[in-house]
């Protein structure tokens, strides 16, 4: 077995310890007296050995006064001691036995500078001894369903299948509250710290393969292993394990490309969307919403029809839920016509067949209602899920609250899986509802119509990505050149030759020169500047366009030439082309993600409309003509308003060919920008084109 794989190993038994130790055990201590005391109120059944060299007991627990007296061997440490110890204190534990450590000592990476080169020390013994680290700065993790509490935070909630994976501490512990009051019954509680050893994406890998984890709930700031984090993923889908993330940091862009349009169109935030729809991601905005899609999610797991439907008795509620759903993207179709007939025959004496469906007061006097509507509903082409909004009993129910639930607990077989309730609004999930639910057969309820509405949204896209069955497609292979063309010129005709689309042109350096060449591609033509450093030509006046005559190119080759800039090497020569749409193709490199292609209308529309589409790289040339049909201004590029619709598919073949010759261009290119794409008779060809590179 392999370094890493070891590491992988031990951080597992560690999750599932059996024999625990707390060094830097006491009972007056804010970390370690609460992991202490939690061994009791979980009911942890392992070995557990407390370490000070003081050796005062604590309550009935004896307690060691040095690590060389444990008893090994220990799956898991908690060490609660001062910063200037800890790297000595973890190394000779390992020595001792210990496979495992989480480290709640602070004043590392988050201190500064001289806090990293500690961390890194603490790293790199903790690789050094192919031990399992997990922190520093981090508040430990709760195994719930072995009950292993090696935790600061305490909270009880309901075991079941949302594992929690968070960089923070205090946000795992909201988390948990969240969960708690919802109802949602939780496997693991996972808290990273500074991920100096294990990282989110080893903790997600964990809980990818863990068979008591039906869903994963992520808060995260930034991904230290991306690849470990996307091959994880891919399991995840493959499994049909949704992964639900709440991460930090939407605001900051992770460079400004100033020189070209596609600086303000990048960053991290919008790579990191890319990569999320790629890997079947669902990503959220709010603690609630992040537990109920991933209890959502978990419960009903893919849906092939994207269509929803909703059983209320309150009208006004199911109003409200639909103009939600509306601003969400959420469909709520028509019923088809035989399960329209099927609902009149049902409903016809007392509301409309509109979906959502309000079943109103005579739900409460006929129970069966919510089994027969449901019953109907399964039929319909269009929808693959109906939710009943009906609050959980919050005490002891009466007769028809619990007939109502088994109508609708029994309504769902005909379903390939029972969703939540939809409580209407957010309140806490008492014992006596949370039992109702559980003796009728129904998965607990999502509190309030809006964080339903947000995990409606997200079950459509990440169905569509687990049905399609396609391979993640991440990281692709760069080419080795490095020679940089001298200018724009230069840089299509390398493109050209790469195999990509691109406006022929010549260089000249006289006015004869430039009409023999206007000719040879047939008037109208376009001259433009070549000069060395000249990122935007119109800046300078170094453009002149729909040159119709020798006469007009003599004119134009003469203003050209009397632009005073530095290192001009000549006059370009390119023939004009009547353009049916233009577009924004730009190819940039992600320090974490690589390559990324961006997609958006040409010309001064991407900046007037930011409508952008990312992709990460490779893709081919079908995901690049669906990402080009779901811009906002789409409609323009199909025929809205009588234009002529362009051939997209031509299109995208062509951007597919452009982002392979852009990767061949090598790993010192940073951007490439076409812009425009110009799509006419003659096809999609790169106009113009600029590159930016590293250092």
């Amino acid at each position: 077995m392999d370094a890493e794989a070891r590491i992988r190993a031990n951080f597992a038994r560690m999750l599932r310890a059996k024999r625990v130790a707390v060094l830097g055990a006491s009972a007056r201590n804010q970390f370690s007296a609460p992991v202490i005391a939690n061994f009791d109120k979980f009911g942890f059944t392992g070995h557990v050995q407390l370490v000070n060299p003081k050796g005062e007991p604590i309550g009935d627990r004896p307690v060691l006064r040095s690590i060389a007296d444990l008893e090994g061997p220990v799956d898991a440490a908690f060490v609660c001691v001062p910063q200037s110890t800890v790297i000595d204190t973890v190394a000779e534990a390992a020595v001792a036995g210990v496979t495992g450590f989480v480290v709640v000592s602070s004043g590392f990476a988050e201190a500064g500078a001289e806090g990293r080169a500690l961390q890194d020390r603490l790293a790199a013994v903790a690789r050094e001894h192919q031990v399992a680290l997990l922190g520093p700065n981090g508040l430990g993790f709760i195994n719930y369903v072995d009950r292993v509490p090696m935790c600061v935070l305490g909270r009880p909630v309901r075991t079941g299948g949302l594992g929690i994976a968070s960089v923070s501490g205090s946000v795992g512990g909201y988390l948990t509250k969240v969960a708690m009051l919802q109802g949602v019954g939780v496997s693991h509680m996972i808290l990273t710290g500074n991920e100096a050893g294990i990282t989110i994406a080893d903790v997600v890998d964990f809980l990818v393969d863990d068979p008591d984890t039906t869903s994963i709930a992520v808060f995260l700031e930034a991904i230290y292993d991306p690849r470990r984090f996307a091959a994880a993923a891919e399991r995840a889908l493959k499994a049909r394990k949704p992964i639900v993330v709440l991460k930090a940091g939407a605001s900051e862009a992770t460079a400004r490309l100033a020189a070209a349009h596609t600086g303000a169109l990048l960053g991290d935030d919008r790579v990191f969307d890319a990569v999320a729809a790629e890997l079947g991601l669902s990503r959220v905005y709010s603690y609630e919403d992040l537990i109920a899609t991933a209890a959502l999610l978990g419960q009903v797991g893919p849906v092939a029809k994207p269509g929803v439907a909703a059983l209320t008795v309150s009208g006004g509620s199911g109003e409200i839920l639909s103009d939600l759903a509306g601003a969400a993207g959420v469909s709520f179709p028509p019923f088809s016509p035989d399960v329209q007939a099927a609902l009149e025959a049902t409903v016809s004496a007392f509301g409309q067949t509109h979906n959502p469906l309000d079943l109103t007061g005579a739900a409460l006097a006929d129970p069966l209602l919510w089994e027969r509507c449901l019953t109907a509903i399964a039929a319909d082409e269009t929808i693959g899920l109906t939710l009943c909004l009906w609050d959980p009993p919050i005490g002891p129910t009466e007769g028809w609250i619990k007939a109502s639930l088994e109508s609708i607990a029994r309504g769902y077989a005909a379903y390939p899986a029972t969703p939540p309730l939809v409580a209407l609004v957010a309140e806490p999930m008492t014992d006596y509802g949370h039992d109702a639910l559980r003796d009728a057969g129904i998965p607990g309820a999502i509190a309030g119509l809006k964080p339903a509405v947000t995990a409606l949204a997200q079950l459509a896209p990440w169905s569509r990505r687990v049905l399609e069955g396609r391979q993640v497609s991440l990281f692709a292979d760069i080419g080795d050149d490095i020679d940089r063309p001298r200018h724009d010129r230069a840089l299509l005709d390398r493109l050209g030759d790469l195999g990509a689309p691109v406006v022929p042109g010549t260089i000249v350096s006289d006015a004869d020169a430039a009409v023999r060449a206007a000719e040879g591609f047939n008037y109208p033509v376009a001259l433009k500047l070549v000069a060395l450093d000249l990122q935007h030509k119109t800046e300078v006046g170094g453009v002149r366009l729909n040159l119709a005559d020798a006469d007009a190119v003599r004119d134009a080759f003469a203003a050209l030439c009397a632009i005073d800039h530095e290192g001009i090497e000549g006059i370009a020569v390119s023939p004009m082309r009547r353009l049916d749409a233009e577009l924004l193709v730009a190819i940039s490199h992600d320090p974490s993600w690589g390559p990324v292609l961006t997609l958006g209308l040409g010309g001064i529309w991407v900046e007037v409309m930011d409508d952008v589409r990312l992709l990460p790289l490779p893709a081919d040339a079908r995901r690049i003509e669906a990402a080009l049909r779901s811009l906002r201004g789409a409609p323009l590029l199909t025929g809205a308003r009588g234009r002529s619709p362009v051939d997209l598919a031509t299109a995208s073949q062509a951007i597919e060919r452009i982002a392979a010759a852009a990767l061949a261009l090598g790993p010192d290119l940073s951007l490439l920008e076409i812009n425009p794409l110009g799509i006419s008779s003659e096809g999609a060809e790169a106009l113009d084109a600029l590159a930016l590179w590293k250092n």
